[in-house]
């Protein structure tokens, strides 16, 4: 009984060994090229590297609103890593650390399960996180490290600091409240899921106006359209997953949850939001999760599958695209 409890143990331990090294490889892999501006918008986060300060003045001289609507925690990190770095090396440290806490924290919610890391290498919309959207993937690293328990105890307070990194994960602080709050109204998931739809959509048409209200400078930016080249291939293909996941997961875990959500907001958005895909991006991370985690053996091949199979016709029908 003990040789096989150590045994079982060392396999434990050897497989976290394993994914640990894996995640090392890649995030080592991700900051190897000299030349920090090769992938597209590059050049925007050595901007942010090096007047970080400036653009955090500015806001403060247009009102508060402004300053809490842009980002000022993502501000407030280049501003600090200025003082110890270079702009490009800033740009480095900021790939790296968010691409190792991403994987790190998937790893621990998964058991340090090796498919995270073929997932995170072969969904394009994961990847670019850490090579195009860096705010976007180092406010994921935050967001999941809430979910990750330190001595017992999860550090909550770190989901609601996300937004101040990227703003798509107030959207995610949505679905989270909305889901708490229709629980709390004793609704069974079914009604919570009709009956958010219906905010969903309604948050939807809200969106520009709200982004104009909170001097948001992404509301001169976006068209709140429909994203320009937009085949609609991609809509029919996660149609697709979100119908077959949602059947499957466990409606009784909040990440399965807000994954739900998240669909249903992708697939409302999609032909009246131009940045409806950006949330999406942050909830296939934990779509992964909550596949993973999937206790029926067929339910989570099946998924994992068409996990794969969405990764490899986003590749195919985008191609590098994706990333310069």
């Amino acid at each position: 009984m003990e040789e096989n409890l150590s045994i079982y143990i060392d396999k434990k331990y050897i497989k976290k060994f394993f994914f640990i090294i894996c995640s090392l490889l890649i995030s080592t892999v991700l900051v190897l090229p000299g030349d920090v501006t090769w992938a597209r918008d590059r050049d925007n986060y050595l901007i942010y590297a090096h007047s970080s300060l400036l653009t955090l003045e500015r806001y403060l001289g247009e009102g508060i609103l402004a300053v809490f609507s842009n980002e000022p925690l993502f501000l407030l990190i280049n501003i600090i890593l200025e003082f110890l770095n270079s702009p490009e090396l800033t740009v480095k440290i900021i790939i790296f650390m968010s691409s190792m806490i991403v994987l790190l924290c998937l790893g621990k919610l998964t058991d340090y399960n090796p498919l995270v890391i073929v997932l995170f290498l072969i969904l394009p919309q994961v990847i670019k996180n850490h090579i195009i959207h860096l705010r976007q993937g180092l406010a994921l690293g935050v967001y999941l490290l809430s979910f990750i328990p330190i001595k017992g105890k999860k550090i909550a307070f770190l989901r609601y600091i996300a937004p101040f990194i990227h703003s798509s994960f107030l959207f995610l602080l949505f679905f989270e409240f909305l889901e708490k709050t229709l629980k709390f109204l004793w609704f069974n998931f079914i009604p919570r899921m009709v009956f958010s739809v219906g905010l969903i959509f309604f948050l939807i048409q809200s969106v520009p106006f709200l982004a104009i209200l909170m001097q948001d400078r992404r509301a001169q930016e976006y068209d709140f359209s429909m994203t320009s080249g937009a085949s609609g291939l991609g809509l029919l293909v996660w149609i697709g997953v979100a119908f077959i996941f949602i059947l499957i997961v466990d409606k009784g875990k909040l990440i399965n949850v807000i994954c739900c959500y998240g669909l249903s907001f992708y697939i409302l958005s999609y032909f009246f939001l131009d940045f409806g895909a950006r949330v999406f991006e942050s909830i296939l991370p934990l779509m992964i999760v909550a596949t993973l985690n999937v206790e029926d053996k067929e339910s989570k091949a099946f998924l994992v599958l068409l996990l794969i199979a969405a990764g490899v016709l986003s590749w195919l029908t985008n191609g590098i695209g994706f990333l310069v």
